[in-house]
C-alpha cells in the first residue's frame, strides 16, 4: 500500500494537452505543502485524556452521534407522515444502540475513570430485561423493535416508489415515501458527490495514525504499563474487545483492567499522542477536500434546522 505522502505524490498529465491537469496540479502541491507538518512535527505533544473534548479537524464536517440519532428521528418521522397519507405504517426501526455521546469520546479508547469504576468497558450498565445483546449494543431478534414478517407489496411500492402510479387514490412520489422523506430532511442542501466523504477519510486517519511510528511507540508504552500490572493486551482495543468482557453483568476484573487501561493512557499520554499525530494527517486532507467538505458541512446544518423544526433538538 502506498504512504500518505506517495498519494500526495503530483503525478503528470497523461498527455501534454490535459485541461483538468492545472486544477489537478494545484490540489496536489497544496497537499504536498501541508504533508511535512503531518509527518515531522512536536515531539512533545500535549498531555491529554479525556476523549469526549477532542476535536479534530475533520469534526466540522461530522455529525456527533447524538446529531445523527436526531437527524434519523427526523428521517422517520417524514416518512411515516408520507406513509400515513396511504394509510400504510412505516417500517419498524432496529432497536436502538447505546454508544458514546460524542464523535472521539472513544477513538482510543475509553477515558472516563468514573465512568469506568462503574461499567468497566460497557457504555453502560447491561439491562438483562432489555432485549439487548450487552455486548454488541443491538436488540436481539424478537425484541420490542424485532423485525417484522414480509413487506406488503402496496407498503414496499409505495415506501421505494417502484412501479409509481397510485395507491389509495393517491400518486405515488418520485422515489417513493422515502426520497420524498430525504428531499424534505435536505431541502435547499447544494448538491454532493458524496455524502460519505468526510467519514471515509476520518476512518483514513484512523488507521493511518495507528501506523505512524509514534503512536506505535505509546502503544507500545502503554502495553508495557498493563502489563507491569499483569495484564497482556497490545494495545486498548484489545483489552476492550477481551471475550470476558463482552457479555454478562461487568465484574470486578473488568473494572480493575478498565481503570488500569486509563491509568496506562495517563502515564504513557497515548492519547495526547495519538490524538496530535491524527490531526496531523487530517489537516492536508481537509485543504484538499475543502469544497466537497463544505457542501457537506452546509448539508449538516440544513438537516439540523429540520431536526429542531420537528422538536427534536
Amino acid at each position: 500500500m502506498p504512504s500518505r505522502a506517495d498519494r500526495h505524490r503530483c503525478p503528470a498529465p497523461r498527455r501534454w494537452i490535459d485541461a483538468r491537469w492545472p486544477r489537478r496540479a494545484a490540489r496536489c502541491l497544496l497537499a504536498s505543502a501541508l504533508v511535512p507538518a503531518a509527518t515531522v512535527s512536536a515531539t512533545s505533544p500535549p498531555a491529554l485524556l479525556d476523549g469526549a473534548a477532542l476535536h479534530l479537524p475533520l469534526d466540522r464536517y461530522l455529525l456527533g452521534p447524538r446529531e445523527s440519532e436526531a437527524v434519523a428521528r427526523s428521517y422517520r418521522i417524514l416518512l411515516a407522515e408520507c406513509m400515513h397519507r396511504f394509510g400504510l405504517p412505516s417500517p419498524q426501526r432496529s432497536g436502538a444502540v447505546d454508544g458514546p455521546a460524542t464523535l472521539n469520546e472513544r477513538r482510543y479508547g475509553i477515558t472516563d475513570l468514573e465512568q469506568a469504576r462503574a461499567t468497566g468497558f460497557r457504555v453502560s450498565e447491561p439491562d438483562p430485561d432489555s432485549g439487548a445483546d450487552p455486548g454488541s449494543g443491538r436488540s436481539k431478534p424478537g425484541g420490542p423493535a424485532g423485525s417484522a414478517g414480509p413487506v406488503d407489496p402496496r407498503t414496499l411500492e409505495v415506501l421505494t416508489g417502484t412501479g409509481g402510479g397510485t395507491v389509495a387514490g393517491q400518486a405515488v412520489p418520485d422515489g417513493g415515501c422515502s426520497g420524498e422523506a430525504q428531499h424534505r430532511l435536505t431541502a435547499g442542501a447544494p448538491p454532493v458527490e458524496d455524502m460519505y466523504l468526510a467519514q471515509r477519510l476520518a476512518q483514513d486517519s484512523y488507521v493511518d495514525s495507528g501506523r505512524d511510528p509514534r503512536v506505535r511507540a505509546a502503544l507500545r508504552a502503554w502495553s508495557r504499563c498493563m502489563h507491569g500490572h499483569h495484564f497482556d493486551y497490545p494495545t486498548p482495543l484489545a483489552a476492550a474487545s477481551d471475550p470476558r468482557f463482552r457479555s454478562g453483568p461487568v465484574s470486578a476484573a473488568e473494572i480493575t483492567v478498565a481503570t488500569t487501561d486509563i491509568a496506562c493512557k495517563r502515564q504513557t499520554n497515548l492519547v495526547g499522542v495519538w490524538f496530535t499525530v491524527e490531526s496531523e494527517i487530517q489537516r492536508p486532507e481537509v485543504a484538499v477536500n475543502r469544497e466537497p467538505l463544505e457542501r457537506i458541512r452546509r448539508t449538516n446544518e440544513i438537516q439540523l434546522k429540520v431536526v429542531r423544526s420537528l422538536g427534536l433538538g
